[in-house]
């Protein structure tokens, strides 16, 4: 309930609202005069300290006038319902319009955010508020309560809201979108419902990307995971996660593919392909440079020609080219490391025919090299303390067709003639 002050002559009346936001004086119509005093008794009697000029303000805007039984605010402060201020730390405007099916032009207007990051918090900064900082006693206006319940809904895909700290954070790494009820999202993955053929730039994708098409002479890097619905042809793909062709990998050379997670597709023909994790095909490996750091499955697949090169253990249903082509197939500890110093060590051969000129770019690639050192020594570590039931093996669970040559670590094993099944295990 309200406080109600008055004068001694009862015809001066004072409310004192609840909330501390507003006084309303009401001046009762009789044949007594109005003593000012009394009006500033009752103030210095209520505590009211603030407000006077915002309560003017207020009459002026909703015209009112001062009259007899009326009330009529002599002090006021606002407050502003939902003042509480969302920051959002991403382009709001782009967000809006952001859908999780792009074209190729809007790429580059994707800017990556780093799983953990905080997206978006609310303000309590009392020098930020729409309202008023004190109430009509002076006293200063404790921050509006926050709805964590509809706080909580503001939080969408991939997006968590930390009621301590009143703050968004994003769960995976990706791209901001807020959509039309005001939630917060982090669109992992774009779709790209497009071919992409020959085109005259390198493609870049701060997030994981799905190609609904066939990439055809192109250069892409993808800081995600990458699949394709069509084949890759002719082109080169840098990527920072798992990549899925469900078509074909054709003639895709030097340097071909380079991934750093695991790859999964039907066919690689004619092409390099350097992977950190496992390879897994479904038909065939024909006429290609492969690198596998964890492994090469193809339970259901036919390895011919070329050379294939595993860090872990191998899996075939046919090995071999009737035809009579050399088939080499080995594994050894790290295959990647060592492919990987070796391009660098290229490049800085290059680099070092200019030495004055790449000065920042050979440091840069030392640094590069030095971890790849590092990286290596620790894989040889981990490799020499395995438990001695781990032992890697070669299996072909078909046929294999000469001449195939074999390497399990220091062992050479030459295949002359056709057989019906093949299974080599490490020896010590």
């Amino acid at each position: 309930m309200s406080k109600i002050l008055t004068n001694p002559d009862g015809n001066i009346k004072l409310e004192l609202k609840d909330d501390r936001l507003s006084a309303w004086l009401t001046i009762k119509k009789d044949n007594r005069l109005i003593d000012e005093k009394d009006i500033l008794d009752l103030l210095e009697q209520a505590g009211i300290k603030n407000g006077f000029e915002e309560a003017q303000r207020y009459m002026q805007k909703h015209s009112m006038e001062k009259d007899f039984d009326i009330p009529f605010p002599l002090a006021m402060c606002s407050r502003v319902q939902g003042e509480t201020k969302l920051n959002y730390y991403f382009n709001l405007n782009q967000a809006k319009q952001r859908q999780r099916e792009i074209h190729l032009n809007d790429l580059a207007n994707l800017t990556r955010i780093e799983e953990g990051t905080v997206i978006a918090d609310y303000n309590n900064d009392i020098f930020d508020r729409q309202g008023s900082i004190y109430d009509i006693y002076g006293e200063m206006l404790p921050d509006e309560e926050l709805d964590l319940q509809a706080a909580q809904q503001i939080a969408g895909e991939n997006v968590i809201f930390d009621i301590n700290r009143q703050q968004y954070l994003a769960e995976c790494a990706g791209v901001p979108r807020v959509d039309e009820e005001g939630r917060i999202s982090i669109i992992d993955k774009v779709i790209l419902k497009e071919d992409i053929s020959y085109p005259a730039e390198i493609i870049r994708s701060p997030i994981s990307l799905e190609v609904v098409g066939n990439i055809i002479g192109a250069q892409i890097a993808v800081a995600g995971n990458l699949i394709v619905q069509g084949d890759v042809i002719d082109s080169r793909i840098s990527c920072q996660g798992n990549i899925q062709v469900q078509g074909d990998i054709q003639n895709c050379q030097i340097p071909g593919l380079e991934i750093k997670g695991d790859v999964h597709c039907k066919k690689i023909i004619c092409s390099k392909v350097l992977c950190y994790g496992e390879l897994t095909f479904s038909e065939l490996i024909k006429d290609s440079e492969i690198i596998a750091n964890n492994g090469i499955s193809g339970l259901s697949g036919w390895l011919k020609g070329g050379h294939t090169e595993s860090g872990g253990n191998i899996e075939l249903q046919n090995l071999g080219e009737p035809e009579g082509k050399l088939t080499e197939v080995e594994i050894s500890i790290s295959p990647w490391h060592k492919a990987a110093l070796m391009q660098l060590t290229r490049r800085m051969i290059q680099l070092k025919k200019n030495p004055v000129a790449n000065t920042a770019e050979i440091e840069a690639l030392n640094a590069r090299i030095a971890l790849c050192e590092a990286e290596l020594d620790e894989a040889l570590n981990k490799f020499l303390q395995r438990p001695p039931e781990c032992k890697l093996k070669i299996i072909v669970n078909k046929e294999v067709f000469p001449p195939v040559n074999i390497r399990l670590l220091k062992n050479e094993y030459i295949i002359k003639e056709r057989k019906p099944y093949l299974e080599i295990l490490e020896t010590d």
